[in-house]
């Protein structure tokens, strides 16, 4: 869910005002690298033939490459990231962002490419079964074009990582990889790093979980919440248009729309009264 610092406006006499503790806590991967299946290395058979785990040091690092070219030697690269959890101290449920920068391939005319994101389960160790370890649970997907310049995204991973911590398991892997249903037979995208520099790397953003319905994020639902609530709520298969300042669509679906139908109505209201709970005491 995105989250304001500071935002503040009025609604029908309410006003709103927003504000997060500074409770995050930031991790970066203590194991990464490319996997490789295929081309010089061996048979293209689902199995790593080789591992490159020091990021700028090969032309294979930071590639995600799938190519099943007729004539031509297969191969793919899958990136892996894994990540001890241990040092985390937030109780689950918590709210876990995966934040990541990838740039397009410097090729014409590779088509665009969809990189999915999997999880799978860490031993916090660069082995070669990391790029096919299963069971494999697909957490979401950017498209990435020719070109493109590096470009950051987030992803929400919050269910995995808070399984994680609520087993006391305390780690979590992530890997990049072409879409495996692809219909091209070349697909190439590039995460850069550089393996002593950590912030170069993917990373994750751990923070408090927001109660349903706590737009604003203070622990409790209560007017404040119900103002903006309001604002976001234009009925039945519509789009909500909410008319306070820095207050997005995406924001009032994330926050209100509980049964996940793209709309805030008065379904959604009535979930939205089963979570209201008024202002609490700090």
């Amino acid at each position: 869910m995105m989250r304001l610092v500071a935002m503040a406006g009025m609604l029908g006499g309410w006003m709103v005002c927003c504000s997060i503790a500074a409770a995050a806590q930031t991790v970066y991967p203590c194991k990464d690298g490319t996997l490789v299946d295929g081309g010089i290395y061996g048979a293209f058979d689902g199995v790593a033939d080789d591992a490159d785990w020091y990021f700028n040091n090969t032309s294979y690092e930071g590639s995600i490459t799938l190519s099943t070219k007729v004539g031509s030697p297969n191969f793919e690269h899958r990136v892996v990231w894994e990540y001890n959890l241990s040092s985390v101290s937030l109780e689950p449920p918590v709210s876990a962002m995966l934040t990541f920068t990838i740039r397009g391939a410097p090729i014409w005319p590779f088509p665009d490419v969809d990189v999915h994101v999997y999880s799978y389960p860490a031993d916090l160790l660069e082995t070669l079964g990391d790029f096919s370890s299963v069971p494999a649970v697909f957490q979401g997907s950017v498209t990435i074009s020719p070109y493109q310049l590096p470009t950051e995204y987030s992803l929400d991973v919050s269910s995995v990582v808070s399984e994680s911590l609520h087993d006391g398991d305390d780690k979590v892997a992530f890997r990049f990889q072409i879409d495996p249903d692809t219909p091209y037979s070349s697909n190439q995208a590039f995460i850069d790093a550089v393996d002593s520099d950590p912030s170069t790397k993917a990373f994750l953003t751990i923070d408090e979980a927001s109660a349903p319905g706590d737009f604003d994020g203070d622990g409790d639902v209560d007017l404040d919440d119900y103002a903006v609530f309001v604002d976001c709520m234009p009925g039945p298969d519509t789009p909500p248009t909410p008319t306070i300042p820095e207050v997005t669509g995406q924001m009032c679906l994330d926050a209100f729309d509980f049964d996940k139908d793209e709309d805030v109505d008065l379904n959604d209201f009535g979930a939205f009264q089963g979570h209201f709970s008024g202002t609490r005491s700090p």
